[in-house]
């Protein structure tokens, strides 16, 4: 892991200790610091085409083949001992 998604998983655990009483003084610093270094919102991102070429293609009728792996797996639970 890099040395920023270290420190935000630091800040992340450390803000849930924080009392709830302080969470408005928090984030109205936060808010501060984005203002200051003129940050842009991150765009959102389209998840389009992120299973093209992983082999889907090459199975001639999905639907049916995604029922009969749900099939089998709601099979598998039914059987199971709890």
């Amino acid at each position: 892991m890099n040395n920023a998604a270290v420190k935000i998983s630091e800040l992340a655990q450390a803000i849930t200790r924080i009392p709830e009483a302080e969470l408005d003084t928090v984030m109205a610093c936060v808010y501060s610091i984005l203002a200051e270094s003129h940050t842009q919102k991150s765009k959102n991102r389209s998840l389009k085409g992120i299973w093209a070429d992983a082999g889907f293609e090459s199975i001639s009728d999905l639907d049916a083949e995604i029922w009969s792996i749900r099939r089998e797996l709601q099979d598998s639970i039914r059987r199971r001992v709890l």
